[in-house]
């Protein structure tokens, strides 16, 4: 379920950067965006540090928040 949330934060987060630039509304960015997080291999990348982070951390909340935050800054799409 993390791993999901941190994906739409990653696409979310590229669509309104397409949409600044001028690429569109959001009906036209967020397409784009979906297609260059499939395209990409930021899904592999983001699953795999986040099973880490539960590996190493369990549910402890502060040090999964921490990690969570640098994975989304270490993945930008």
């Amino acid at each position: 379920m993390v791993r999901h949330a941190i994906v739409c934060l990653l696409v979310f987060e590229h669509a309104y950067s397409l949409m600044q630039q001028g690429s569109g509304d959001w009906k036209e960015t967020f397409p784009m965006a979906v297609t260059k997080y499939k395209s990409s291999d930021i899904q592999t990348t983001v699953s795999t540090s986040v099973h880490i982070a539960f590996e190493k951390h369990g549910n402890y909340g502060p040090a999964l928040c921490e990690i969570i935050m640098k994975i989304i800054g270490d993945n930008k799409i």
